[in-house]
């Protein structure tokens, strides 16, 4: 008999690995942070961030599987305020580490996932997933939504999208045309949506 992961199997993995991937770079920027540069410190913080970087890789084409996401264009603001955050929160941590003798990873570890997820939130112009459509943070439910509404891919740099509903006004914002993908988009609406919601194309074909 052949053993298959489910869904559940699958995300526990990713989670153990995304775990010892943070925890060995932890170790390695607190060694870093408190000691200086060391073999071990020097190691152990490409090791993890590796670790990491799979365990996000992973769950993101599981997550592909699941929902369908298309980004804002470039927002250069965000992008400062992202890694902006991170030099100032390694900044405090070596403080915070100096000023009380501990380590001031401590800091960086409960506020950077703070960070990455406002940055999330703030890039993504369209999701499609089992809840319904959320366009620009304005999340509606599937009971809600008459049709997706996306201009012509080929007509321009920029997409608009949007969500024409049953009771209310329509919500519309710009996607980046790099990455956009309408047979994904499509294909997840099918999915994921209720009979009769479909993606239409407006504009010049």
């Amino acid at each position: 008999m052949v053993f298959q992961q489910g869904p559940d199997t699958q995300t526990g993995l990713m989670k153990m690995m995304f775990m010892a991937g943070f925890l060995v770079a932890l170790f390695g920027l607190g060694a870093l942070l408190s000691s200086g540069p060391s073999i071990g410190a020097l190691i152990a913080l490409p090791a993890g961030a590796g670790l990491v970087t799979a365990s996000i890789r992973l769950r993101n084409a599981a997550l592909g599987q699941q929902l369908y996401r298309a980004v804002r264009p470039a927002d250069p603001t965000a992008v400062l305020a992202l890694w902006g955050g991170l030099a100032g929160l390694i900044a405090l941590g070596a403080l915070f580490g100096w000023l009380f003798d501990t380590a001031g990873s401590v800091l960086i570890v409960a506020v950077w996932p703070i960070l990455v997820a406002w940055y999330r939130r703030r890039r993504t112009a369209l999701q499609v997933d089992s809840s319904g459509v959320n366009v620009g943070g304005v999340l509606v439910p599937w009971t809600d939504v008459a049709e997706i509404v996306v201009s012509d891919p080929r007509a321009g740099q920029q997409i608009h999208v949007g969500a024409r509903l049953h009771s209310r006004a329509p919500v519309q914002v710009v996607a980046q045309h790099q990455g956009f993908d309408l047979a994904k988009l499509t294909a997840m609406v099918a999915k994921q949506g209720p009979q009769g919601v479909r993606v239409v194309v407006t504009g010049p074909r």
